[in-house]
């Protein structure tokens, strides 16, 4: 039960706690084009997610705002960009929870019939929260009913986040409980229901836990291979990103370490390759904090990782990718702010 209290720590309560000057120092890098604001606000945001249309006349982000980072008066804000990110417009909010529940981490998904969802999680207290998502026919004008996800068998606690795939028409997300064990779950439908397929790795009821167990996990798939990059939830508070590689669609994984200590992975297809973006905290022990990204290829590190910025506060991050034909944006939370970054893909070259 000891480290059951250290992982709910980890995962809700160290950005609450988080303190310091919030120095927040942007790095150069030519293949940087511009850094914008989405939204700013004196309220906690954060927590975004990015999707476009097939040629990106539209672009769409959502995330969370709050009074706090772990305050249960959250509701999910929409913008959009009619010009590539440039500019943002028509702020509005596309879920408010009832009164006195929390809405969190959620995340955007294109359907192959053209439409979008949105998955989320909704906590009623600390010990009660379930993950849903919403669909949109007509690119976010409107969203449909919550639909819920169901639990596996003993769970009372869902949470996600992280990037879901589509596979044959089947869309696959994966979703955690508080302490931190992960099962995958499907939808035949397009987002209207969903069922748990298995856990994502048996290994987590055995005593074989060589590679922790993970959060916070974003899907990818290419050539046949389903992959997860996951945030690892160890006894010991390590941060190791994980990799799972699976060939039968989540049923058996083969697992390793990458290196890198992070939180919040965002998984996004690139060519033959992902982008991957995480939040650093391989120097948390000093107090300081970057925001990275780096290219991912048969599930290993192909490029120098990449810091758009680093910060003096936790709280900060987690972050999602839209590639366009000669260049990416990323966007993410600082203190009080919605980003967006625009990179070129040289930057994964750069040193």
């Amino acid at each position: 039960m000891k480290h059951h209290l250290l992982l709910f720590i980890m995962v809700f309560l160290f950005p609450f706690m988080a303190c310091g000057d919030d120095e927040l120092k942007e790095i150069y890098n030519p293949n940087l084009l511009r850094s914008t604001s989405i939204d700013d606000s004196s309220l906690h945001l954060a927590f975004p997610t990015i999707a476009g249309n097939k040629d990106r006349s539209k672009i769409i982000v959502v995330y969370r705002e709050g009074s706090s980072h772990v305050s249960f008066d959250s509701k999910l804000i929409q913008m959009e960009s009619f010009d590539k990110g440039k500019t943002w417009v028509n702020r509005k909010v596309i879920f408010a929870p009832v009164k006195g529940h929390d809405v969190r981490d959620p995340q955007l998904l294109v359907l192959p019939n053209n439409g979008i969802l949105c998955r989320f999680f909704e906590r009623e207290s600390e010990t009660e929260s379930i993950v849903k998502s919403i669909c949109s026919e007509n690119w976010g004008i409107f969203y449909g009913s919550p639909v819920l996800f169901p639990f596996p068998k003993d769970e009372t606690f869902a949470a996600a986040r992280g990037n879901m795939v589509i596979i044959d028409d089947v869309i696959y997300a994966v979703c955690y409980n508080r302490w931190a064990v992960t099962w995958l779950e499907k939808s035949e439908d397009f987002g209207r229901s969903w069922e748990v397929v298995s856990w994502l790795d048996e290994r987590l009821w055995t005593n074989q836990i060589e590679c922790g167990r993970i959060n916070e996990a974003s899907l990818g798939y290419y050539d046949g291979k389903m992959y997860v990059v996951g945030r690892q939830q160890s006894e010991n508070g390590d941060n190791r990103l994980e990799i799972g590689v699976s060939e039968d669609l989540g049923v058996t994984w083969t697992w390793s370490f990458l290196p890198i200590e992070g939180h919040a992975p965002s998984l996004t297809p690139y060519k033959d390759a992902f982008i991957l973006t995480y939040r650093n905290v391989k120097d948390s022990n000093r107090g300081k904090y970057s925001f990275d990204t780096v290219l991912l290829k048969d599930g290993k590190l192909a490029s120098n990782p990449a810091s758009l910025f680093e910060s003096d506060n936790f709280d900060v991050g987690y972050g999602d990718v839209l590639t366009l034909p000669n260049s990416f944006l990323v966007c993410c939370y600082q203190p009080g702010s919605i980003r967006c970054y625009e990179l070129k893909y040289d930057v994964f070259n750069y040193r």
